[in-house]
C-alpha cells in the first residue's frame, strides 16, 4: 500500500484535487479523512461524487487532529487499513490545520515492506496564501516546507504579477518543490500517474513490470467465516470463473453454519471436505490482479478493533 499525503489549509480545495486525481488515474485507492470538527462533511462529499469501488472505501477521523492528539488512533487505524482493506494506495487527507511534518513523521514509524509513503503534496489557495501565511505563519510555512509538489488553486483569473508574486513567496519558503500555477485540469495521464508513482525519497514505482517473467501475488485471511456451505459453494464457483481475479490456487479452513470444512481449488476446480475440531478461519489465494476487497467482503470476519472516532463515511 502506498501512502499520498495530500495536505492544504482550511479551504485551499483538497478535495476537488483527490477528486480529480481519482478521476484521472483510476487506481485501486482508499481514502483517509481527517475531519478537525467532531462533524465530517468532506468525506460525504466525496462519497456522493465517485464510483461506489472507491466511495465505499472512504474513512474518517474526527474530534482531532491526525498530526498531534490522535495520531496514535492514526497509526493504528492505518496499519488497520493496510491489512483489513488492502488498497494499493491510501490517499490521506489531513486537517487543514495540521502540520504535514508531523502526519510525514508518524507514516514513517509504521513503514515496512508493504506500506511506503509517496512524495507529499500541499494545496495552497493563490488567492488567500499571503494572508494564511502571516495569521497562521507556523502552520502554513509547515504545510508548505514540508511537500514536494505545491499546487496552487484559485488563479485562473490572476495576471501574470500576481502568478510570479505567489511563485517568488512559495519557493522563498521551499525551493527544492515543484510548484504548479497552472490549473491541474490541464495537466496531462503523466502528470497524474507520476503522483502515485514518485516515492519520498525520489524512487520511482512504476505502474507497468516490463519485465518477461513475474512471479504470482498472494493473499491470505483469518478470522473468517461463512453464513452456510451452499453460500461458500456459491463463492468457489465465482472463484473458478473469475470473479476474484487470475487465481491458480486457493485453500483454507472455516465455519459454514454448523459445519467444519476445508475447500481447495486448482486449475479451475475445486472440491469441499469436512472435518474435526473447530477450525481457524484461514484462507489464501494465490493468482494475478487478486481482487483483495472484493475476497474480503465474500467472508465474515471477526471486527478489528477500531479507534476512538474513527468511522467509514
Amino acid at each position: 500500500m502506498k501512502i499520498l499525503v495530500i495536505s492544504g489549509f482550511l479551504g485551499a480545495g483538497k478535495t476537488t484535487f483527490i477528486k480529480e486525481l481519482i478521476q484521472r488515474t483510476g487506481r485501486e485507492i482508499a481514502i483517509f479523512e481527517n475531519e478537525y470538527a467532531s462533524i465530517g462533511v468532506d468525506g460525504g462529499l466525496l462519497k456522493d461524487s465517485l464510483p461506489s469501488a472507491v466511495s465505499d472505501n472512504i474513512w474518517e477521523m474526527t474530534e482531532g487532529c491526525i498530526c498531534c492528539s490522535t495520531k496514535a488512533d492514526f497509526a493504528s487505524s492505518v496499519l488497520m487499513l493496510a491489512g483489513a482493506v488492502a488498497p494499493d494506495y491510501l490517499i490521506v487527507e489531513p486537517s487543514g490545520v495540521g502540520k504535514l511534518s508531523n502526519v510525514i513523521g508518524n507514516l514513517q514509524q509504521i513503514e515496512y515492506e508493504r506500506i511506503s509513503l509517496l512524495a507529499p503534496l500541499t494545496i495552497i489557495d493563490g488567492q488567500s496564501c499571503f494572508r494564511c501565511a502571516a495569521e497562521y505563519a507556523d502552520i502554513f510555512r509547515d504545510q508548505v516546507s514540508s511537500a514536494h509538489t505545491l499546487v496552487v488553486s484559485k488563479m485562473e483569473h490572476a495576471d501574470i504579477s500576481q502568478c510570479e508574486a505567489v511563485r517568488t513567496f512559495l519557493h522563498g519558503i521551499n525551493p527544492d518543490a515543484d510548484i504548479l500555477l497552472s490549473h491541474y485540469s490541464a495537466q496531462g495521464a503523466d502528470w497524474w500517474n507520476g503522483l502515485l508513482e514518485t516515492g519520498y525519497d525520489g524512487t520511482l514505482f512504476p505502474v507497468h513490470n516490463d519485465e518477461p517473467e513475474k512471479l504470482p501475488d498472494s493473499f491470505s485471511m483469518s478470522g473468517i467465516s461463512m453464513k452456510n456451505p451452499a453460500e461458500l459453494i456459491l463463492f468457489l464457483e465465482n472463484l473458478i470463473r473469475g470473479k476474484y481475479g487470475n487465481l491458480l490456487r486457493a485453500k483454507g479452513c472455516l465455519s459454514a453454519g454448523s459445519q467444519a470444512l476445508r475447500f481447495d481449488m486448482t486449475d479451475g476446480r475445486y472440491a469441499v471436505t469436512g472435518m474435526e475440531g473447530e477450525p481457524d478461519g484461514k484462507a489464501v489465494f494465490i493468482g494475478e490482479n487478486i481482487a483483495r476487497r472484493q475476497l474480503s467482503r465474500a467472508f465474515r470476519q471477526k471486527p478489528a478493533i477500531k479507534p476512538r472516532s474513527f468511522s467509514r463515511s
